[in-house]
């Protein structure tokens, strides 16, 4: 009888101790931006290494399911449903902060940071920007030299290469509309140009309904999108995906390709015969503003039951050097901490980076970030519906009413919540 009562405890301890050991086990859930550049095994990779270190923790990866869903779409879903991850890319914390997904990190929690004010809503910061990408024109060197063209220094000069290249018989644009969003990177080189330049904090302004979309500056820069759009992109860009885009400019077929930075890492890739360049889109009489994306980057959902375990996640993202460098090579990105982080950049990246150091920057027009960054909604009509409409012919004026119709729309919603 003893040595039963023995056994059932020494049974009754194991089990206890293995539920302990459950209980303990802490589990988070990340949900990431799954692209070429960055797939699952890349972001995997990370969890992996920090579960190494830190193996009372389990990290899994969850990411948006296909290439029609993006990543805030995807957000949005599991956010309705009640499945908020603890941690995840964010693109569009404007869209989620009114409803009080976001947790707000506290001073000092991003140290690590070279400027962690960088998008703050109503004071508070909800994101870990992880990455600088800028935008502006990669170009075919050596069909440039071939025609006589240099890299232009204003909008006039633009125009006269790119009827230049047409009259040799040259496509100057390659650009596609099929996939709803490479148009709008092209409209916001020319919206930084033409207004964020003489007003980068125009988007609180727009806010606060002290200015309209419809305004002078900003027609004067979507008729610049729609002139490239319609004039020197070819005949078929509605049924151009961003992958035969890089294929008309990488097979010399098209002059120019109006992109981001993260085509550096095409460019290190790609098969191709020429030397591929860099300039900012000119405006009307210099070419030395910046348009840059620092929307992006790592935030953690007020609903977590583990903030300090995502605060040290997060920490360990940025301060693991051969993990941030490895993310930082993916794009061929810049860095947004204070230490400097040593990746793998071809010549093209090192050049740019001398080269935009003079320069003005601005932020992306529709991913401006803070209190600057459009309602909840309009960046996906920015992006989805009035680049497109413009680049396919849509009186510019009409398209900008349409678009302060939606900001009323996006407001009347935020009142009706509050």
């Amino acid at each position: 009888m003893k040595k039963l009562l023995a056994l059932v405890l020494c049974i009754l301890l194991i089990c206890g101790a293995v539920c302990a050991a459950v209980a303990d086990e802490v589990k988070i859930v990340f949900c990431v931006n799954l692209q070429p550049q960055l797939p699952l095994e890349f972001w995997q990779s990370i969890a992996d290494r920090y579960m190494a270190a830190k193996p009372d923790v389990k990290v899994e990866i969850i990411g948006n399911p296909s290439s029609n869903v993006t990543l805030p779409q995807y957000e949005k879903t599991l956010l309705g449903t009640n499945q908020f991850p603890d941690i995840m890319v964010m693109q569009n914390p404007a869209d989620f902060v009114p409803s009080g997904a976001l947790l707000a990190f506290d001073e000092g929690d991003l140290d690590y940071l070279a400027n962690p004010d960088v998008g703050k809503i109503g004071g508070r910061q909800y994101v870990a920007n992880y990455k600088k990408q800028i935008i502006g024109v990669f170009y075919n060197k050596d069909m440039f030299a071939a025609n006589g063209i240099g890299e232009p220094q204003t909008w006039q000069e633009m125009v006269d290469l790119c009827e230049k290249l047409l009259a040799a018989g040259i496509q100057p644009f390659s650009m596609g509309l099929k996939d709803g969003w490479p148009q709008s990177v092209l409209a916001n080189m020319f919206a930084g140009t033409d207004l964020l330049a003489k007003d980068a904090h125009w988007g609180t302004k727009r806010n606060a309904d002290e200015v309209k979309f419809d305004n002078p500056d900003l027609v004067k820069a979507m008729e610049k999108h729609q002139t490239v759009c319609t004039k020197y992109c070819g005949a078929n860009t509605a049924g151009i995906t961003y992958t035969q885009m890089l294929e008309l400019f990488f097979t010399g077929r098209a002059a120019m390709l109006p992109i981001g930075s993260w085509v550096n890492a095409e460019v290190a890739k790609a098969e191709h015969d020429f030397e591929v360049g860099w300039f900012p889109m000119p405006g009307d009489d210099n070419a030395d503003v910046l348009s840059v994306y620092v929307n992006e980057g790592l935030s953690i959902g007020a609903y977590t039951k583990y903030p300090d375990i995502c605060k040290d996640f997060i920490r360990f993202f940025f301060t693991d050097e051969a993990l941030y460098g490895k993310f930082l090579e993916s794009e061929q990105l810049f860095s947004t901490t204070k230490n400097a982080v040593e990746y793998d950049m071809i010549p093209l990246r090192k050049e740019m980076e001398a080269r935009i150091a003079t320069m003005t920057e601005v932020e992306g027009f529709e991913s401006m970030t803070g209190d600057d960054a459009f309602l909840p909604g309009l960046k996906d009509y920015y992006t989805n519906k009035m680049t497109q409409n413009i680049a396919i012919g849509m009186d510019v004026t009409d398209a900008l009413d349409d678009f302060d119709e939606e900001w009323e729309i996006a407001k009347e919603a935020i009142d009706d919540a509050a």
